[in-house]
């Protein structure tokens, strides 16, 4: 912890702003995607793509396609039959993505 030591300051908050421990604002932020389900379009928009990209450079690449198999397997990612929507457990699809971000092709 650091200290100042400043007589006479008074600092103001506004009303909209709360201080909080930074060990409740990190629980904050790893809680964020709890409970939470993502489509493909959630996916898209969190890593600044298209649906299609997600379709092509994840779901559908040979070298994630394992993987993505496994993510079935455990319930993390959810596909029903045919034109059924992609869902995915966002808690543990997120660090999913976070871990692979080096391998995705971008361009």
């Amino acid at each position: 912890m650091s200290k100042v030591s400043l007589s006479n300051l008074e600092i103001s908050i506004p009303d909209n702003l709360v201080v909080i421990p930074k060990t409740e604002l990190d629980r904050l932020w790893n809680d964020e995607l709890v409970g939470r389900m993502w489509g493909i379009t959630d996916v898209a928009k969190r890593l600044g793509v298209s649906d299609k990209w997600v379709r092509n450079e994840i779901l559908h690449n040979p070298r994630f396609k394992l993987e993505i198999e496994n993510l079935k397997l455990q319930g993390v990612v959810i596909k029903g039959p045919g034109t059924s929507p992609w869902r995915f457990q966002a808690s543990k699809f997120g660090p999913w993505l976070d871990n692979h971000i080096q391998n995705f092709k971008w361009s």
